[in-house]
């Protein structure tokens, strides 16, 4: 499976998004959300998050290694779409794919690297 540009037939989208549902941040100004990434394309995403945010926001998404400048754009509830200020570059969504095709193997790394950070001092 690849990543490769489609023509969109409803709303305004033209790349193929990834299902992930991992667990993610938006950091705004004023705090930080817990969230879950349900997909996500090179130009945005669609989060569940822990509590209602914002229309026009402009928040950071942070997951795994991600850092993405975004705006809120929709929210329905707790649910949420994003649009990223600048494309996302294909090395990062071809991680976010190996994400979502290794995920038992991507969630053992991530345990890991929890543990890691606690027990050098370094995770909350």
């Amino acid at each position: 499976m690849g990543l490769q540009r489609t023509t969109a037939t409803r709303g305004q989208r033209h790349f193929n998004r990834l299902r992930l549902g991992v667990p993610a941040a938006l950091i705004f100004t004023h705090g930080r959300v817990a969230c879950l990434i349900d997909d996500i394309s090179c130009t945005g995403a669609r989060l569940r998050s822990a509590r209602a945010v914002p229309v026009g926001q402009t928040a950071q998404l942070a997951f795994h290694e991600l850092r993405a400048l975004a705006t809120v754009r929709w929210v329905r509830g707790t649910n949420c779409g994003l649009e990223f200020d600048r494309p996302l570059a294909i090395e990062k969504m071809q991680d976010m794919l190996w994400i979502n095709e290794n995920r038992a193997l991507y969630d053992r790394i991530a345990e890991t690297g929890h543990a890691r950070d606690w027990a050098d001092g370094i995770g909350d």
